[in-house]
């Protein structure tokens, strides 16, 4: 009994180190932030208690590369910061913007390919953002991406806002 609760205990440790949370500046926002049992990168969201976002995966495809950036990752590093500041638009109907939200940057390594990435999170008081990193590295100098295979299951029929690709973005 002693070793089956000992064991519970460090399950539980290696599975929160591996969970983490950001909250928006208001606490409306809640992101949670894990890797499943293959290494898989995903995200939930909830609004006020609501969930809206389902866990999604998040990932990405590289041409001529059998080593995709969707799995076999661990988390290496994570660290959080807090921005409220403001910025003047060049025109625009309001003289000031504020910039106010959380972050969450969590590290991951690939161990079987020596590969890095960072996925930046930033909980705002109207919304969540994410975006991919590549920090300088011997095996991902340079490299097209193939196929983005970021997730938004979502729970209902939201409003969603982004910024349109091309080719050369």
């Amino acid at each position: 009994m002693r070793n089956l609760s000992a064991l519970c205990l460090a399950l539980c440790l290696v599975l929160s180190v591996h969970a983490q949370q950001l909250k928006s500046p208001n606490g409306s926002f809640l992101m949670g932030f894990s890797l499943t049992a293959q290494g898989t990168p995903t995200y939930h969201l909830t609004y006020k208690g609501r969930e809206i976002i389902k866990p999604s995966t998040l990932g990405l495809d590289l041409k001529d590369d059998s080593l995709s950036l969707r799995d076999g990752f661990v988390i290496m590093d994570s660290a959080r910061s807090t921005v409220d500041t403001s910025w003047t638009p060049v025109w625009g109907e309001t003289r000031s913007v504020s910039n106010h939200y959380n972050e969450l940057a969590v590290t991951l390594t690939q161990p079987k390919a020596k590969r890095k990435i960072v996925i930046r999170f930033r909980a705002f008081d109207d919304g969540l953002g994410f975006r991919y990193e590549f920090p300088a590295q011997d095996n991902l100098i340079y490299f097209i991406i193939k196929e983005e295979k970021t997730q938004f299951a979502m729970t209902g029929d939201h409003t969603a806002y982004w910024i349109p690709g091309d080719y050369d973005t």
